[in-house]
């Protein structure tokens, strides 16, 4: 059976309503994290943060578990080799998004927290639009691929360049950063603090690389079903 024939076929709908799960689940531990990462450097609050963040832990293993189930539901699927590859390759990008989020998350846990507050609102607020941008693009991942089956290829790869921009203009972000630390002439903090702070700039970006890795993927399946 052709990918494109899978998706038509009713025996399919399990496994795409459960990425679809898989996908929201990922979206919950994105938006979780902005949320802790908020009201750690905008409140002032590092211990409520702290609570927030050991959430996202919880959301990044439940993540892992649909994973795991759609991974086994694909094994024990009527389908060819390569469509079971596709769609294993798929699941697995899609869980790299929150295995990234939840590892800043874990970075920002490891910085004393006087250390991280002393950047400043500069930095902060760019690495808050960074992660809001790779919230839009998960979003966006989630329409792709809840109207994947039914829609024109130009208009998923219309929506996964949307992505592919969202992504750049985090790239933009990340240099952006680096030129605020720069500039930064004494650092209150010793050097592997500012080694795991540059880590959790580099992490904070490779979020919404992960997002774009799925949404190329997609546009691949997508280009291929035609």
């Amino acid at each position: 059976m052709s990918l494109k024939l899978w998706f038509r076929d009713r025996n399919s709908a399990d496994i795409l309503e459960r990425t679809t799960t898989h996908l929201r689940k990922v979206l919950e531990t994105l938006v979780e994290f902005e949320r802790g990462f908020n009201i750690f450097v905008k409140e002032k609050n590092p211990q409520l943060a702290m609570e927030i963040f050991h959430r996202v832990d919880n959301l990044e293993r439940e993540a892992d578990i649909i994973r795991r189930d759609i991974l086994r539901k694909i094994s024990k699927s009527e389908l060819s080799s390569q469509i079971r590859g596709d769609l294993s390759h798929i699941v697995k990008r899609i869980d790299r998004v929150a295995n990234m989020t939840n590892g800043a998350a874990r970075r920002i846990m490891g910085i004393p927290p006087d250390n991280l507050l002393s950047l400043g609102d500069t930095i902060f607020d760019k690495l808050l639009e960074s992660i809001d941008y790779a919230i839009q693009g998960t979003k966006l991942l989630i329409s792709i691929w809840k109207r994947f089956r039914d829609a024109e290829t130009e208009e998923v790869l219309k929506l996964c360049e949307k992505i592919q921009f969202l992504e750049h203009k985090c790239d933009i972000i990340q240099s952006e950063i680096y030129v605020e630390l720069n500039k930064m002439k004494e650092f209150p903090f010793n050097y592997f603090v500012a080694i795991q702070i540059s880590n959790l700039v580099d992490m904070i970006e490779t979020i919404s690389d992960k997002v774009e890795d799925v949404g190329d993927y997609i546009e691949v399946l997508k280009t291929a079903q035609k």
